[in-house]
């Protein structure tokens, strides 16, 4: 059988640690269990074999791993089974070179030769086939052996501890310290809190990610990031070296987020892969008020470590720019994170989900039409604080819920879900997370694997950006037809606003035919009058429109301006009244109109030819002089002096760039290459 092989005699008893191995020294542990172990020896199943082999490492001090097996002939019927010490073998670099390497971990493989080998004729009995017992390595000391892999199993009972005391609230860590308490100490317990977190993870249907899964995914991003140059991704892993959450974006994600980042929306309310990992989409919306991608993120758990992780990640690959206004679901994790990491930005509560939720706690309130009316009113109809305490007091009071748990926890976060409380702050005129991606749900079942469903999203995401090409083509073709012929405010809406905008502020003009005086104005100030109006609607409210006779500057205690980035028929009522034939520039918002991309570098996103070369770059650097020119002119076109210095301002500038590059040579590299050097 070889040198190294040792055979031995053994009886064919039950192959388990004997009940009172404790008072057994570790020499007479190993030499009972030697006796139990020879070529030809008799075992009573492949399970049995193991159960052996491991009690026998670990009072060695090795730790077993199953290794090769074998079936007869053209069957599933199992014929021979290897148990190998967890050193065998080396790490295979022909097959790591074609994995991903994210990260490098120490290795414990030293080609040690130790093994058992069970076998069996068809139809026969298990016999140990081969028995190696020599190792090139070190045992473990005794007060180790608890901690090797093999020696590390969690009893059903222990089990059923665990899950009992996790599921009472008790932290993992309390319950494991009081377990090693229990059993007088780690070594005695059989397991660790890694194990015990991994059983849990299990029975809470979250699956590890197949190794071939990750690697083809990571393969994937580490591709695209050679290829783009600004092309983002981040990975977290866990204490067992597996992925837990990660995050990517592609360049074209990070222009669009420059652009439209002023509103964020991020779902995380479905699951749509087979390891029950949760999809976070980061959704905008763009100058058509259509949807716009700024990145995906999947997460193995909605925890406020994980959501800070996933907040930290996506302003690292923005440059640090926070939101204005961010949309998320009713998440106390995820609105912790973002109170920490995103302090500066307006945090929503989506208020279709809030209404999904809330059948589930109201009882019989739900068939009751006037509590209905009251909460609708809270929600979305009270336009100042003091008018929403007023009235949620009167639904409290009419109903006596003072002691109602949910809504007591809704009203705490009233200042998140109310439009009462953000009015004033732009929204994009939505009160909800609107933005949810219909079709993102599509893309994933069950049975989808990351890398599948990465694929379809990107497919997805395209697109969305075809859609939007097309409607930027329409924008730029056609000119809005004008339901008011010959309107200077709508023609001048016309020529500046994208089509779906135009249609929203052709409504409000429409409807400021609407509005009349509840009387005529009266001075505010020295440049200003205050107008009150109505509209002939019976439940109307009054409205009071402030306007600056010199700067043309207006506002309206309505505020749509403020949250929706368009002026509101009372204003436009007011305008016609003072022959104001024209959009005011600083009520032109620059997201909602035909040039909200500069057209210089629109159709130009950084590495989406694939190229990853240095022409690449360099296209960076003329993309970035373009677009900051291209905003000079546009910001001087009407001043004359203001283009007169930028004209003096490039022709010095062109003065300087023709004597570097002519006198220094600068578009030498090798010369670039030892200045850069010091050379």
């Amino acid at each position: 059988m070889g040198d190294n092989i040792e055979e031995v005699e053994v009886t064919n008893s039950e192959s388990v640690i004997p009940e009172n191995v404790e008072v057994l020294s570790t020499n007479s542990i190993v030499d009972q269990l030697e006796s139990r172990l020879f070529v030809g020896q008799v075992v009573n199943s492949v399970e049995d074999a193991y159960l052996l082999y491991c009690n026998y490492a670990h009072a060695k001090g090795f730790s077993v791993k199953k290794g090769d097996q074998r079936y007869f002939p053209g069957t599933n019927e199992l014929q021979a089974k290897e148990f190998e010490c967890s050193c065998e073998g080396s790490k295979d670099e022909k097959r790591s070179n074609k994995k991903v390497s994210v990260y490098l971990k120490p290795t414990s493989r030293s080609k040690c030769k130790a093994k058992l080998r069970v076998a069996r004729q068809q139809g026969g009995e298990w016999k140990v086939g081969r028995l190696v017992m020599e190792h090139n390595h070190e045992m473990v000391t005794v007060d180790q052996r608890h901690l090797l892999r093999s020696s590390r199993n969690i009893s059903y009972a222990k089990k059923s501890t665990l899950e009992a005391m996790v599921n009472a609230g008790i932290p993992m860590a309390n319950v494991v310290s009081y377990m090693k308490n229990e059993v007088q100490g780690p070594h005695n317990l059989g397991f660790s809190q890694a194990n015990a977190d991994d059983h849990l993870g299990r029975t809470e249907n979250h699956t590890k990610i197949e190794n071939e899964d990750a690697s083809a995914l990571l393969h994937h991003f580490i591709n695209r990031s050679n290829k783009e140059t600004h092309f983002y991704w981040n990975v977290q892993f866990d204490n067992d070296d597996r992925i837990m959450n990660f995050f990517f974006r592609d360049s074209r994600c990070h222009v669009d987020y420059e652009y439209f980042g002023d509103i964020l929306s991020i779902n995380t309310t479905y699951q749509t892969n087979r390891y029950n990992l949760i999809c976070a989409a980061f959704v905008g919306i763009n100058q058509h008020m259509q949807n716009v991608m700024f990145g995906l993120a999947f997460m193995s758990d909605e925890t406020e470590s994980s959501f800070e992780w996933l907040f930290k990640t996506f302003l690292d690959s923005m440059n640090g720019k926070q939101p204005e206004t961010i949309f998320t679901d009713q998440c106390q994790a995820m609105m912790n994170a973002i109170d920490t990491i995103l302090p500066y930005s307006n945090h929503r509560l989506c208020q279709w989900h809030i209404n999904q939720n809330a059948p589930s706690h109201l009882g019989s309130l739900n068939g009751d039409s006037d509590f209905k009316r009251l909460w609708n009113k809270c929600m979305s109809h009270c336009e100042t604080e003091e008018e929403f305490e007023a009235t949620w007091r009167i639904m409290i009071d009419e109903y006596n819920l003072s002691d109602h748990k949910w809504l007591s926890s809704m009203y705490a976060l009233r200042y998140k879900w109310a439009i009462a409380f953000s009015n004033h702050k732009f929204s994009a005129g939505l009160s909800r997370n609107e933005m949810t991606n219909v079709e993102l749900k599509r893309l994933g079942n069950s049975l989808i694997s990351l890398y599948d469903f990465v694929l379809n999203y990107e497919k997805i995401q395209k697109s969305w950006r075809e859609k939007e090409k097309a409607e930027d083509m329409r924008c730029h073709q056609m000119k809005a037809p004008t339901m008011l012929k010959n309107n200077p405010l709508l023609d001048s809406a016309a020529d500046v606003y994208t089509l779906t905008v135009y249609k929203l502020f052709e409504l409000e003009l429409i409807n400021s035919l609407n509005v009349r005086f509840i009387h005529m104005p009266s001075d505010f100030s020295e440049f200003s009058l205050e107008f009150k109006v109505k509209s002939h609607e019976e439940n109307s409210r009054v409205r009071q429109v402030i306007f600056n006779k010199e700067t043309f500057e207006v506002k309206c205690n309505c505020q749509k301006f403020e949250s929706m980035g368009i002026l509101c028929k009372h204003i436009l009522m007011i305008f016609n009244f003072m022959n104001v034939n024209f959009i005011p520039k600083p009520y032109l918002k620059k997201r909602w109109m035909k040039n909200a991309r500069n057209k210089v570098f629109e159709d130009y996103f950084p590495g989406e030819s694939g190229s990853g070369s240095d022409r690449e770059s360099e296209m960076d650097f003329v993309n970035q002089i373009m677009r900051s020119t291209y905003a000079l002119s546009m910001r001087c076109k009407a001043n004359a002096m203001a283009r007169n210095k930028l004209t003096e301002i490039l022709d010095g500038a062109r003065e300087q760039i023709n004597y570097l590059v002519e006198n220094l040579k600068l578009d030498d590299p090798k010369i670039c290459d030892s200045r850069v050097h010091g050379n």
